[in-house]
């Protein structure tokens, strides 16, 4: 073992900042295919790290961090060849989630500058420049930037929320599966809200912890020898519940936040109307979010 594998105690929520927490989970590490490109990063392989509910918020994050020097800058680092890239673009299985963002933005405001951030391979950009926003991105994999601005039309900038200097501010700033896999999420929203104009909003969708863990556990019953796991690798650092995101983008100063049951996806060959169905029933009723079916959250927050 390396010193490279060594990890930093987390002892403190990120989004209330309670001292008090049960585990709910233990994350694995298989990092073996970075044997080459990072031995360092591979090194984890084989480490575990439990995942932790706050009692006071209810927000679940890790009990400790590596301390690897940019873990995840290097972990998604992934070297994908130009036709899984070219498929990403081109796959639809997330354009209801899209467009329930695009909708939701309407709802809220005019079309104007936006900022994707965590582009990916510039689906989304494409579909907000055809909707009438001045649509760029913002993307940590360089192969992926670069083909997101080549596909969209839009300007597509390399690098992290952190590190980004805009030279404009944006009427919205979207991020899509994004703010579960980066620590300390009120720095990473308190970032993005200096990226946007006065009254500008936010739109988050991310995976509802609680409910992801129920069906994980469920699908542990269901099928002998499955392990249930909804962080392996820390792929997803931040676990929010409906209550917790709300109270993490009023922390990081947002008003008239909401949180809503998300969009799902739909892969084709699968069976689409279970989860369509889910989806109409946690928007039609109160508090729709945090039921167990809800198992994504979509947020948005203005900036005053």
């Amino acid at each position: 073992m390396t010193a490279a594998a060594e990890f930093i105690a987390v002892n403190a929520c990120w989004v209330c900042g309670g001292t008090s927490f049960e585990v709910v989970e233990h994350a694995a590490f298989d990092l073996a295919e970075y044997r080459r490109q990072d031995p360092d990063l591979a090194a984890y392989s084989g480490r575990r790290v439990p995942i932790q509910r706050c009692t006071a918020c209810d927000f679940a994050q890790p009990a400790a961090l590596p301390a690897l020097p940019q873990f995840f800058d290097r972990m998604y680092d992934q070297r994908w060849s130009d036709d899984w890239v070219a498929n990403e673009h081109d796959a639809g299985y997330k354009d209801s989630i899209f467009a329930d963002i695009l909708a939701g933005l309407r709802e809220r405001t005019r079309p104007g500058a936006l900022l994707d951030v965590g582009a990916h391979a510039g689906r989304f950009i494409r579909l907000a420049r055809a909707a009438g926003w001045d649509a760029e991105g913002l993307e940590l994999n360089p192969k992926t930037a670069a083909y997101a601005a080549q596909a969209s039309g839009g300007i597509v900038h390399q690098g992290n929320v952190h590190t980004f200097r805009p030279d404009r501010s944006y009427d919205a700033v979207t991020l899509t599966d994004v703010l579960e896999h980066v620590p300390q999420p009120i720095d990473v929203l308190s970032r993005v809200r200096d990226f946007l104009a006065p009254r500008g909003w936010v739109a988050i969708k991310v995976p509802n912890g609680p409910a992801q863990r129920v069906k994980e556990h469920l699908r542990a019953w269901l099928r002998p020898g499955y392990r249930a796991t909804i962080a392996d690798n820390l792929v997803h650092v931040n676990h929010f519940s409906g209550a917790s995101l709300s109270r993490a983008l009023a922390r990081a100063g947002f008003d008239d936040v909401t949180v809503v049951a998300a969009a799902p996806e739909l892969p084709p060959g699968t069976r689409q109307w279970p989860r369509l169905a889910a989806f109409r029933l946690s928007r039609a009723i109160p508090r729709g979010s945090s039921l167990p079916v809800s198992f994504n959250l979509q947020a948005y927050g203005r900036r005053d």
